[in-house]
């Protein structure tokens, strides 16, 4: 496997994998709930959080609530062990959802905890409320999209083409970072002149692009599978019994998240070595 091809395979793999890693951390805090996808957006903000490197300098850190339906913190921020802040997460789009969301701060209820709102969150309510709902960065279609495959949903077209684009962007980004990289220095050391650098950035964007769409699409349409057939399984009195267990129980859980992984990396793992 060529360069290139490694790093858009690591590519999938840290995505997926992240992706993985935060659907069965949302499903073990409120297990297999409509509303995942907002547990989903707690995780993620934590981990952005305590991912940045000015927070991990300065001794921040971010953690969730003990209680998985707090109604008034989601998260608290501590400096060195000391809290320092509060935080309430909003993931909804929805036209009852925002309206509910922004009668809640109209009425103080979150007067003094911070309001961190999904990208799409933020938007729709900037302006209409008083109090400021700053953007966590995360999109609600990111949220969903990891929620869905930790529930084993079958995702619709629309959601297929969201996961794709999203899939694509983030390969076609990395895959000419990567490559830039190279041909920078292969520039300067003379091996490669700018043209020909120009084109391999552009086609190492193109093959990661390709890669990361069809990973991503791959893993939420395996997991919608999955869990249906898992659905149908338990529907049965053998299957029923074996998800009685807590072994069971858990391996049912995860399963569909499990399903979505590997296939997306072996959907990236064969488009690579198609490239090659």
């Amino acid at each position: 496997m060529s360069r290139q091809s490694k790093a858009n395979m690591a590519t999938v793999v840290t995505r997926e994998g992240y992706e993985a890693s935060a659907a069965l951390r949302a499903l073990d805090r409120a297990g297999n709930c409509p509303q995942l996808k907002g547990h989903v957006h707690e995780i993620m903000f934590c981990d952005k959080y305590n991912a940045n490197p000015l927070n991990i300098l300065q001794g921040n850190h971010a953690q969730l609530t003990k209680s998985a339906t707090a109604q008034m913190k989601d998260v608290v921020m501590t400096n060195n062990g000391r809290v320092v802040g509060h935080a309430q997460l909003k993931d909804t789009v929805s036209a009852s959802g925002l309206r509910k969301t922004a009668e809640q701060i109209k009425s103080g209820h979150y007067s003094k905890t911070s309001i961190f709102g999904t990208e799409e969150t933020a938007a729709n309510l900037a302006g209409k409320v008083p109090q400021k709902v700053h953007s966590s960065g995360i999109s609600s279609n990111t949220t969903a999209r990891v929620a869905n495959k930790a529930l084993g949903k079958m995702p619709s077209m629309g959601a297929l083409g969201t996961a794709a684009k999203s899939g694509g962007v983030a390969g076609a980004a990395i895959g000419a970072g990567i490559e830039a990289i190279s041909s920078i220095g292969d520039v300067i050391d003379g091996r490669k002149d700018i043209g020909d650098a120009v084109i391999d950035i552009g086609g190492a964007a193109v093959k990661g692009g390709i890669t990361g769409s069809a990973s991503s699409a791959a893993g939420v349409a395996a997991a919608g599978v999955a869990g249906s057939a898992i659905s149908a399984a338990v529907g049965t009195s053998a299957g029923a019994a074996i998800a009685s267990t807590a072994v069971g129980a858990a391996a049912v859980a995860a399963a569909p998240v499990v399903a979505g992984f590997a296939a997306a990396c072996a959907v990236g793992s064969f488009i690579s070595d198609f490239f090659d």
